[in-house]
């Protein structure tokens, strides 16, 4: 079956050779000039057929890539059939692109780019350069194809983007969407037709009226020099105004004027500031806030401390919030706190147990702080035990436990006991486990009164046991 193919093929071969000498429709062009011969026919037509098959974009990749999306001139019915524009066998020095018509009745839009404005009037040559060609795939084309001037005559591989044929008089400073600004019929019009809405600080009242130049100066070092169009500072009226207060009251302009007319002042809403007035602050007289002192500035109010003084003496200093009165106190009056038994959860030192039912002042007395004064004091470096509570065991448990009453201690009851005699030098075992307490642990007298004796405890037998004198 191979060997008669191969036969088959060969006297196709033999008859194309003689129809070519008695039937070809005439020499390739000089583009196609690789191509001659009966052997390379079906590199182009179809095996017995005149029409030609798809081997011409097998060939000029980049067309293929623009049809294959559905996209430049050639789509719809020109992908069909290239003979129908470009025929060959008409000798070598013909032109395989050419214009029927004249090339300035082109209608542009069919490429995929609708000429419109001011570009309607250029010439084609004025934007079609090698220069301006950014698409790889063609430019990949050329490099192996470098017989023929190919950048120099294909109307590929421009970008839509203004970029390929204008300069960035703008450097980058507004992005590369040149049309939300300006258009094809005039680069100059941007002034007129550009909506400030869109921009980050929006033009009212008198603002509507300034001329662009007034705020958008130009860059004088640029060439051309053109208009800052971004950068600009606008966080405050102070940017562009001159303060006629001095600073007296601060930058915040717009809390007294608007922009419709600079003398057109209301009635000062403190509300309105970052500091609003409520509770006992209502009754301030503006003065004893805003005093001569000042000059004129903002008087501070970040904090309480700004205008009182910290009553605690520092002691809560050392909080997340440094001590923020709001954190217990209300602005309707110092007393009565606000601070309730669920805070009290988040301190060092969680109520539980037993001390649930401590009132406040059992723990929190009056003290000399180091000003003199007598403060109640709520705050302790260490939150200990013994901070309230006496120690009954006077002292005994300083070396191993370091008298830490939770050692052995829980809140709910102080003869609530979790203590693990295992843990001890002396662990219980068989019978000494069923052995009551208070046999060994004696209760002793000092000048405060009966304690019992938890250690040094003697732990050997005979100090226990006597002896018999029976041995076995």
């Amino acid at each position: 079956m191979v060997f008669k193919l191969k036969n088959y093929i060969v006297t196709l071969l033999v008859i194309a050779s003689f129809a070519f000498g008695q039937f070809s429709p005439g020499p390739l062009s000089k583009y196609h000039a690789e191509l001659e011969g009966t052997s390379n026919c079906i590199e182009c037509h179809e095996l017995g057929k005149k029409e030609i098959s798809n081997g011409c974009i097998e060939c000029h990749t980049p067309l293929k890539l623009q049809i294959d999306k559905n996209k430049g001139y050639h789509i719809g019915e020109r992908k069909k059939d290239c003979g129908m524009c470009h025929s060959d066998h008409n000798g070598e020095a013909f032109e395989l692109v050419f214009w029927p018509k004249d090339m300035k009745k082109f209608d542009h839009k069919e490429a995929g780019y609708r000429l419109e404005g001011k570009h309607k009037d250029l010439k084609c040559g004025k934007c079609h350069t090698r220069e301006n060609i950014v698409w790889e795939p063609i430019i990949t084309w050329a490099k192996k194809n470098t017989q023929f001037p190919v950048l120099d005559r294909t109307f590929m591989g421009l970008s839509p983007s203004c970029q390929t044929c204008h300069t960035d008089v703008h450097k980058g400073e507004v992005g590369n969407d040149c049309a939300s600004c300006h258009s094809t019929k005039s680069w100059i019009d941007a002034e007129l037709t550009f909506n400030h809405d869109k921009a980050k600080y929006l033009l009212k009242g008198a603002h509507q009226k300034v001329d662009c130049e007034k705020c958008h100066k130009k860059h004088s070092a640029w060439d051309p020099p053109v208009r800052q169009l971004t950068g600009l500072d606008y966080a405050s009226c102070a940017s562009c105004h001159n303060d006629f207060h001095k600073g007296s009251y601060g930058n915040k302009c717009e809390s007294c004027h608007n922009t419709q007319n600079w003398k057109e002042t209301t009635d000062f809403d403190h509300s309105k500031t970052k500091y609003p007035l409520e509770g006992k602050h209502s009754n301030v007289k503006c003065m004893d806030c805003h005093n001569q002192s000042l000059a004129g500035a903002l008087p501070l109010y970040l904090s309480c401390q700004a205008c009182h003084s910290d009553y605690h003496e520092g002691q809560f200093s050392q909080r997340k919030d440094g001590g923020d009165c709001e954190a217990c106190h209300t602005v309707n009056g110092f007393k009565p706190t606000t601070f309730s038994f669920p805070m009290h959860l988040i301190t060092r030192f969680v109520l539980d147990g037993g001390h649930m039912a401590v009132p406040c002042n059992q723990c929190h007395k009056p003290y000399q702080s180091k000003s003199g004064k007598t403060q109640i004091q709520f705050t302790w470096k260490n939150p200990e035990c013994k901070i309230c509570h006496d120690d009954e065991h006077r002292n005994q448990f300083a070396f191993h436990y370091e008298n830490k009453c939770e050692s052995c201690h829980i809140s709910s009851s102080f003869k609530s006991l979790i203590f693990e005699h295992d843990k001890t030098e002396f662990p219980l075992d068989r019978k000494h486990i069923n052995v009551p307490c208070k046999d060994c642990h004696n209760k002793e007298r000092d000048t405060n009164g009966v304690y019992t004796r938890y250690r040094p405890v003697p732990n050997r037998c005979v100090d226990c046991h006597k002896l018999t004198g029976d041995i076995r």
